[in-house]
């Protein structure tokens, strides 16, 4: 069966355009049962399904290739994701991207204003803000929002909350790996910082109680705060309009991987789709573009928030100790002043 579906998969991309000339799908799916002990005999147990579908397609002209790339997925079965209706849409969203990337130029060098799209790029806030709101980094006085709670740190307007109790998403849980149930947790409330993400253990050193963000890998290794499902709430400027105020700058629209330290918050991201933007005119895909900035400035340097929250498609994954667990991540359109771009374009 799913042999037949990956064969059916390619042959739809192919025939969508003549200039594909490879393509990859996979399908993956686990059934995770969860029993958790905890001293007082309280027994937790749950059962926690994930499925996942990514789909990758490379174009050719003229001997220049380019690739795109799309997935999504949750916590279900794998019967949504292999029904037609569902993957027709992520292979042809894989062409478009590699499409426009087919068209790109080099993106440009310097220090400007970036619009960023709504959902995905949310992974910029989960990395270069989210991990430094967990609560082992601030009692370590290692994170660069350590000692500041209650202070205003992001512009105003921006709230940030990680929320597990979302249904389906890859982040939910329906209480974390220590037993505490999952929770809707405000960390940044319209630009101050009110709390942070804690386990059990964090939690008590720190006075403070648990959040429901108690995560481990598996039952092998040793929870500690991690985020599940991190966003920003959504603001009251129009999207089109934020793209029409900007001057000279990218309109970055996909993201890919990106490097942060979590000391001094300092990140680097690269663009899988990006457009150069000149007196509000949205011109040539560009290639090539990477954010460099860090958190805390970049929390302060928003200038409008769009009324377009979304979240990310459920593709997302979170590395932090040598442990990996799913997350999940979205924001609306943002625009953020003061970014450094690194490109090879002029």
């Amino acid at each position: 069966m799913k042999v037949d579906l990956l064969r059916e998969i390619d042959a739809f991309a192919r025939a969508l355009d003549p200039k594909v000339v490879q393509v990859t799908a996979s399908l993956a799916a686990s059934h995770q049962e969860v029993a958790i002990l905890r001293p007082e005999d309280a027994l937790y147990t749950d059962i926690r399904p994930m499925a996942r579908i990514s789909i990758g397609v490379i174009v050719e002209r003229n001997g220049r290739r380019e690739s795109g790339n799309m997935g999504g997925g949750g916590r279900f079965g794998l019967d949504g994701l292999m029904a037609r209706d569902h993957w027709e849409p992520v292979v042809r969203e894989a062409l478009r991207i590699a499409l426009v990337n087919l068209d790109a130029e080099a993106a440009p060098a310097g220090v400007m204003d970036v619009v960023l799209g709504p959902g995905w790029p949310g992974i910029l806030l989960h990395e270069a803000i989210g991990h430094g709101l967990e609560g082992d980094f601030n009692r370590k006085g290692s994170s660069a929002f350590a000692g500041l709670m209650g202070s205003q740190i992001a512009a105003p307007g921006v709230t940030v909350l990680d929320d597990g109790t979302l249904p389906d998403r890859r982040g939910s849980l329906t209480f974390d790996d220590e037993g505490t149930p999952s929770n809707r947790t405000t960390l940044i409330e319209d630009g101050r910082l009110v709390g942070y993400m804690q386990d059990r253990q964090n939690a008590r050193l720190m006075g403070v109680a648990p959040t429901g963000n108690g995560r481990r890998e598996s039952f092998a290794h040793t929870p500690m705060p991690r985020m599940t499902n991190t966003y920003m709430l959504a603001g009251k400027d129009d999207p089109a309009g934020m793209v029409a105020d900007l001057k000279d700058g990218i309109w970055a629209v996909g993201f890919g991987g990106g490097q942060v330290d979590i000391t001094s918050g300092k990140f680097v991201f690269s663009c899988t789709e990006a457009y150069r933007v000149k007196n509000g005119k949205i011109g040539a895909p560009v290639k090539g573009a990477t954010l460099i900035g860090d958190g805390a400035t970049a929390l302060k340097q928003i200038r409008a928030i769009g009324n377009d929250l979304a979240l990310d498609p459920g593709i997302g994954n979170c590395g932090k100790n040598g442990q990996w667990v799913p997350v999940g991540v979205g924001q609306p359109s943002l625009t953020i002043g003061g970014l450094t771009v690194g490109g090879s374009g002029s």
